[in-house]
């Protein structure tokens, strides 16, 4: 059964791109029909001003991780500005750590309910080695 977006869902998705430096990160906010480059946010956290990466505890995770719950907490949680900073800079590296360093494919889906999921705690869908089994996220080895 295929979810149904609100318009308040957002989807990430990467891919590691063999021609270029950088591994683009985009975000959706409308299920899918138009994708937008995730920004880096670098002039509130800057960890890694190359990009994006994942799959271990670094830079590139790091500034990944924090991009994923600030656009989260802005659009989805509906919070101040503030307030969506405040939230990312407490629990990035721990989503960090938990999940964009367990993704070791070269592509992956991520949802804004599965990052409630993961903020709620409620951790029995998430398997130790970042992949999920409830909700759409994709890893691709």
């Amino acid at each position: 059964m295929e979810q149904v977006y609100t318009e308040k869902q957002l989807i990430w998705k990467g891919r590691r791109d063999k021609n270029t430096e950088t591994n683009p990160v985009l975000m959706s906010a409308d299920g899918g029909a138009l994708w937008a480059n995730l920004p880096l946010y670098l002039n509130e956290v800057n960890h890694s001003p190359d990009g994006f990466e994942w799959g271990y505890g670094g830079s590139g995770p790091s500034q990944l991780a924090y991009a994923i719950l600030r656009t989260h907490f802005d659009i989805v949680g509906e919070y101040s500005l503030e307030t969506s900073k405040m939230f990312a800079t407490r629990y990035y590296h721990r989503f960090r750590d938990e999940i964009v360093s367990r993704w070791k494919g070269v592509e992956w889906k991520l949802s804004s309910d599965e990052v409630e999921l993961w903020i709620a705690g409620e951790k029995a869908g998430w398997i130790g080695d970042g992949t999920v089994t409830s909700g759409s996220a994709v890893i691709h080895e």
